[in-house]
């Protein structure tokens, strides 16, 4: 016999009594709720301006320049975005000597983009708003020069950092100029080339960081080479020497002097048959014929005219000189 009105154990699949469900705890008077932590989104993190911006130098990151001089190193400031943006820049000047204390201020100069006017910079950091277009790139040009007391290996950093608004790793770029040494002409009273050359020498002994070389010419009558740091610094050792008449302005290139440093073939321009006179030697002041060159050894043989019997003789190229041009072949 079924019972009736009472439910109990209709969809049970054990069979067994159902558990009580679990009651939820009464909060006490006076007790404080407990707060559910908020939920934090994780925050993304900022662009790099490495993929959005490009910085490039226009044309080399480091020159040798000399003292005195005045010039121009450039950069390219370019965004990748696909919309214009605003990038700040940041510029550095820094200057280093090799000799500790001593070092010269180099003058830096540069016009921001937008600007009509040309500011100098200082060794400090300063900072630029620079607007960029996309794909189009900003020139930035510095113009240094480079201090008439400056040394050897001196030299001047401009750094540059540039990054987007929204902040990240900045792009770097390091423009420099280092100070090599000049090859200076100094003119001389004719004949007196040695006489200045030696008291300079004198004198740049005692300032080794001044002149660090000299040439003396045979085949330039009139002037002597230095290699120095710097017109003034050459100058003033110029000073009180007797028959020195001063530098030539601008810097002498290596171009100009190589030809002076290449030994000129003393048998150049002789040929057999020719009439010289020996100018140095036993036979000094006579009169020969040439009879035979030797290029490779730069030695003529020679016969004297006025000997009784023709002996030949050989003497070096330079101690002979032309008196007529025969007409037969030259020497190989």
């Amino acid at each position: 016999m079924v019972s009736e009105g009472n439910d109990e154990g209709i969809g049970l699949l054990s069979g067994g009594p159902p558990e009580p469900a679990a009651k939820k705890p009464e909060a006490r008077p006076g007790a404080p709720a407990t707060a559910v932590p908020p939920v934090v989104a994780p925050t993304p993190p900022k662009p790099d301006a490495t993929a959005v911006l490009f910085l490039k130098a226009a044309d080399d990151t480091s020159r040798d320049v000399t003292a005195g001089t005045v010039t121009t190193l450039s950069a390219v400031l370019t965004s990748r975005a696909a919309e214009p943006l605003t990038a700040t820049l940041t510029v550095e000047v820094g200057f280093t000597s090799t000799y500790a204390g001593e070092g010269a201020e180099w003058p830096v100069t540069w016009t921001p983009p937008g600007k009509k006017t040309s500011i100098e910079l200082f060794p400090r950091k300063e900072t630029y708003p620079i607007a960029l277009a996309p794909n189009t790139g900003v020139p930035l040009s510095y113009h240094i020069t480079a201090p008439v007391g400056v040394r050897y290996g001196d030299q001047v950093e401009i750094r540059l950092a540039a990054f987007t608004n929204e902040g990240g790793t900045p792009v770097r770029l390091t423009l420099a100029c280092v100070a090599r040494q000049a090859v200076l002409a100094i003119k001389t009273s004719r004949g007196y080339e040695r006489e200045v050359a030696d008291t300079l020498l004198a004198r740049a002994e005692e300032k080794p960081d001044v002149v660090f070389s000299l040439l003396v010419p045979s085949s330039l009558r009139g002037y002597v080479f230095a290699e120095g740091m710097s017109f003034e610094g050459v100058r003033e050792m110029l000073k009180g020497i007797r028959k020195a008449r001063g530098l030539v302005e601008g810097e002498t290139t290596l171009k100009e002097v190589e030809p002076l440093l290449v030994p000129k073939i003393t048998v150049e321009g002789f040929v057999e048959g020719a009439i010289v006179e020996l100018i140095s030697g036993p036979f000094k002041g006579e009169k020969a014929r040439v009879k035979k060159i030797d290029q490779a050894k730069e030695e003529i043989t020679v016969e004297l005219i006025e000997a009784v019997v023709p002996i030949p003789v050989t003497v070096r190229g330079d101690h002979v000189r032309m008196l007529e041009r025969g007409g037969g072949k030259s020497g190989n």
